[in-house]
């Protein structure tokens, strides 16, 4: 790139040099070359002016027309002089707007121009050499400006496409975390009480910690079931069915096997759900009554299904204890909320008069409704 520049520099010097030294005739029509050591010293100071435009273009401009309007008096007055200030203003030009450009160029072709009438010769070349200037210029600006333009857009959808790209991952990482709590967290919390249970009796109720160790037995081949269908879920989405309120009734079951006594009540028509609403609908409820096995303060909870003018309204209740704010972590509170939102419900969950009640109301028209990952 530097030696273009310097390639340009010689080639801009020897044509004004050499213009320098075309004398017009008296009226315009005949040229022929002098070389005039004067008139060869002005243009090679024009040249070394013109060398600081890139660094000063304002300046050199300025410091241009000065030596060509005193080059009228001295009778040295050039075409040459005039193509060095027809340089400086198309580096001006391509450095400020327009308007200004326009105004700029205008302004310093009629100089030049009423320069060469006062020295007796024709100016339209002279008027010619600063339009073109000018005009080069404010082309370069514009296909500049263009290609800034273009370039500018290319790089704000490129971080519009990696914003979009992160913005995916984290939501990835939100859906599975809360598979993976919807999976394992209770079948976990199963295993860890039935553990203590086995612990505590296989020295005086053998009987007692068989049974337990039965049940850890069979937790851990529920949760190592559901992992695997998770992950092939994971690894090819649509390749494990969801699964929705169909599956309440086995949840219950697991959970009356473990001691929570569950019961449900059934309002409007649940066959008919979209199934994203469907799937939020159970992980709700799984979540919730798992909550209430962990930190219910005695082993019932209570589960309302209400489906009436498309919106389906979950209720869970179980008696908590009266200083209770909230159970375990709230990872689990934070997972239905993220669910329940997937498909533009809403979530509250909190105590009322010794009683802890979740209620999440889903939306069950199909238009708005999203599908979550399951």
């Amino acid at each position: 790139m530097r030696w273009r520049r310097v390639a340009g520099d010689v080639f801009l010097a020897s044509v004004i040099v050499l213009s320098g030294n075309l004398e017009p005739g008296a009226k315009g029509h005949d040229v022929e070359p002098r070389w005039r050591p004067d008139v060869l010293v002005v243009n090679l100071v024009a040249i070394a002016v013109l060398l600081l435009s890139r660094r000063y273009p304002r300046a050199a401009l300025g410091a241009l027309l000065g030596l060509t309007v005193l080059t009228v008096p001295l009778g040295l007055y050039n075409i040459g002089t005039v193509t060095a200030v027809a340089v400086a203003v198309y580096v001006v030009s391509t450095r400020t707007d327009r308007r200004t450009a326009t105004l700029l160029t205008i302004g310093v072709a009629l100089l030049v121009t009423g320069l060469a009438l006062a020295v007796g010769v024709a100016g339209p070349q002279f008027l010619l050499v600063v339009c073109l200037g000018g005009a080069l210029g404010d082309a370069i600006r514009t296909q500049q400006a263009a290609m800034a333009a273009v370039t500018e857009r290319a790089e704000r959808a490129e971080r519009t496409r990696e914003a979009v790209a992160r913005q995916r991952v984290a939501e990835e990482r939100l859906a599975i975390a809360r598979d993976l709590h919807d999976v394992v967290a209770h079948q976990i919390a199963v295993i860890n009480l039935h553990a203590g249970v086995a612990a505590g009796a296989v020295r005086t109720r053998p009987d007692d910690a068989e049974r337990a160790l039965a049940t850890i037995r069979q937790a851990s081949r529920t949760v190592l079931s559901e992992i695997g269908d998770l992950l092939a879920t994971l690894r090819e989405p649509g390749a494990a069915a969801a699964v929705g309120l169909a599956h309440l009734d086995d949840v219950v079951r697991g959970l009356a096997a473990d001691g929570l006594q569950v019961t449900v009540r059934r309002d409007g028509d649940l066959d008919a759900l979209p199934s994203a609403v469907d799937v939020v609908a159970l992980r709700v409820v799984q979540e919730a009554l798992t909550n209430a096995h962990k930190h219910g303060a005695d082993r019932h909870a209570h589960v309302r299904l209400q489906h009436h003018d498309q919106t389906l309204t979950v209720t869970v209740t179980n008696a908590c204890a009266p200083q209770t704010t909230g159970p375990g972590t709230r990872h689990g509170l934070l997972g239905m909320a993220e669910r329940v939102e997937s498909v533009r419900g809403t979530l509250t969950a909190g105590p009322t008069s010794g009683t802890w009640t979740v209620r999440a109301t889903l939306p069950t028209a199909t238009s708005d409704v999203e599908e979550p990952a399951t």
